[in-house]
């Protein structure tokens, strides 16, 4: 495969490994000149077509996530009949091989990896997606300590819950991270992905995995039966709490674990865990500290639980995407657009269990459903949930004051924060006022406001002078630009679209003629639009103590726009403003208090 192109712009470099599903290169898009990591689909499970097509779809659905702890998936594509996907190369070890040469990880290190683990979980989770496959071989850690997840959603075209298994059939290192509910082949869940997150900090702060044996079964046992041995009996420099959260996650039972990754992340992300000092004694740690009772397996179960392992072993991956094909199956209807009612019918009606999650929406109305997962003409089984995504309207925004910016500036800071800008904007003289600069709006800005209101902008005049300067149009979408120019008495010219690291797909990456060169009304002016993929995403880290009452802000100035207010509270004397923010491309964050500036950062 090396030196070979596929689909005439990914130029395979060299072979990174093989798993039980696919092959992997390092490989560089000849378009973008990045590099990046392309997963080809092993032959004999290509010549399965319905396996194909499940691959497919469900590549398809993990590519609309976009995290900074998730592994992107950049295309999906066929070569020869085989399939293949590619995806971010990530420059850096996964967590097995880190604590195979390093050894365990300390317990600030640890809690830093699940809370973006949790982050990945959470964002996927929101969307229907469930990993089925969490496990410190899947989770990549960069130099600079990011963590980015990878292979999400794509254990369930195996149709084996969360096994690894290769083209001999033989089950690797996942069992080592089951569940209870997936040791039993039962259907994946979010809170399956805790569990499995539970044995990787476990790991991660031991050293070792909780459960060890002989062979997959033995194993797969005593996730269902045996106790964790106690973390800090071992290394007593392990956080009482930061024990207590790893083994609510290694509940036996999903019920008695987190009931969210957002509510882990939570847990993890409290600053007392790791100053030594304890949380106030509540219901999830007076259950951590009951002596557990070990279950144990009635004979039936243990012969069930030992004939559904060897049938994986036997069976393999081919033998099960088969196995999963035959059977109460049924094809996912389309339910987009519909009314929350009418959706859930039609899913009922197809034999599948429906499960509501509201969302804001500005742009569908309330009622109606966004998206669905999973995707329509999806293969799964009779009473498999589909979760629907169903609007509840646009959420309030936080409005900025724009008066005093230049007309174009104005629009782009709206636009950036969900607003509509009234197209045939007023004009007025203004002594005390430059030309094309706002001199009020309506409503007033420095509010929360209705998202995807529309705004009113006044606008000073423009002077008689015959002598026009051209404004930046970058980071403007074209109908912006186009009003812009109109604005000037200018007109917006040919429109072409390009690859851009600069813009986010659909904004303007580039013009004809350079901002502030003086011409004639009338000129036209020529951009380039970005078809993507655009900035990529830094993630800021701010952290500040409180010590008396006021108003915590948080301003951004990147690609996406100047001064974007991303938070905005009123704290009190012993808060902690830690959180994490998102810059895209190069730019400045800058935290006020009491309406004071306080820090300023430049990235990168």
């Amino acid at each position: 495969m090396v030196g070979q192109m596929l689909g005439g712009r990914y130029e395979i470099i060299a072979k990174l490994g093989s798993g039980g599903m696919s092959h992997v290169y390092q490989a560089r898009c000849t378009i973008l000149n990045r590099i990046v990591t392309v997963k080809i689909l092993r032959s004999e499970l290509a010549e399965d077509k319905d396996f194909v097509r499940r691959f497919q779809v469900e590549a398809q659905a993990v590519a609309s996530l976009s995290h900074p702890n998730i592994v992107s998936i950049y295309d999906v594509g066929e070569a020869n009949g085989v399939p293949y996907l590619v995806m971010e190369y990530v420059e850096g070890l996964n967590l097995k091989e880190i604590i195979q040469r390093e050894g365990r990880l300390s317990p600030a290190e640890a809690t830093n990896l699940g809370v973006q683990v949790c982050a990945a979980l959470a964002h996927a989770h929101e969307k229907g997606i469930i990993h089925r496959d969490i496990k410190s071989q899947n989770i990549m850690v960069t130099a600079a300590g990011r963590v980015k997840v990878t292979d999400f959603g794509l254990a369930r075209v195996l149709s084996v819950p969360s096994a690894t298994v290769t083209h001999s059939g033989t089950v690797m290192g996942s069992v080592h991270y089951f569940s209870p509910e997936q040791a039993r082949g039962e259907e994946s869940g979010p809170k399956s992905d805790l569990y499995s997150l539970g044995v990787v900090l476990y790991e991660a702060v031991a050293g070792h995995l909780p459960f060890q044996g002989d062979n997959p079964i033995t194993i797969a046992l005593k996730h269902l039966q045996d106790t964790p041995p106690p973390l800090r009996r071992e290394n007593p420099a392990i956080p009482p709490r930061l024990e207590e959260i790893i083994l609510k996650a290694l509940a036996k039972d999903p019920a008695q674990r987190f009931q969210s990754a957002r509510e882990m992340q939570q847990a993890l992300s409290d600053g007392s865990l790791l100053s030594g000092e304890e949380s106030n004694e509540d219901d999830m740690t007076r259950e951590l500290r009951l002596p557990v009772r070990k279950r144990r397996l009635r004979p039936v179960a243990v012969v069930s639980l030992v004939l559904f392992l060897l049938l994986v072993v036997a069976g393999g991956a081919y033998g099960w995407s088969r196995w999963y094909l035959q059977g109460d199956n049924v094809t996912v209807p389309q339910v987009t657009n519909l009314t929350q009612d009418d959706a859930s019918a039609k899913i009922s009606a197809a034999g599948l269990q429906p499960q509501i999650q509201q969302v804001n929406n500005d742009k569908i109305a309330a009622g109606t459903v966004v998206s669905q997962y999973p995707v329509v003409g999806y293969p799964t089984k009779k009473g498999h949930t589909v979760v629907l995504s169903v609007s509840k309207g646009p959420g309030s925004a936080w409005l900025p004051n724009v008066q005093g910016l230049k007309l174009a500036e104005a629009k782009t800071t709206l636009f950036n924060s969900g607003f509509r800008v009234k197209e045939n904007d007023q004009e007025t003289s203004d002594p005390n006022t430059p030309p094309g600069t706002v001199i009020s709006q309506d409503p007033p800005g420095d509010k929360n406001w209705t998202g995807n209101s529309e705004i009113t902008l006044t606008v000073s005049k423009q002077p008689g002078s015959t002598s026009l300067a051209v404004p930046s149009l970058l980071g403007q979408t074209v109908d912006q630009a186009g009003a812009t120019l109109t604005a000037l008495g200018l007109v917006l010219g040919k429109i072409s679209d390009a690859t851009s690291l600069d813009y986010p797909q659909g904004m303007i990456a580039s013009q004809d003629v350079s901002p502030g060169t003086a011409v004639q009304p009338g000129l036209v002016v020529n951009v380039v639009r970005s078809s993507g993929p655009g900035p990529q995403a830094y993630h800021m880290p701010v952290k500040m103590e409180v010590h008396e009452t006021g108003e915590v802000k948080v301003v951004i100035s990147d690609v996406l726009g100047p001064n974007r207010v991303v938070y905005d509270q009123v704290h009190y004397p012993g808060d902690t403003l830690d959180k994490n923010f998102e810059l895209y491309g190069s730019g400045d964050i800058q935290i006020y208090f009491k309406g004071t500036l306080k820090e300023s950062h430049h990235e990168p």
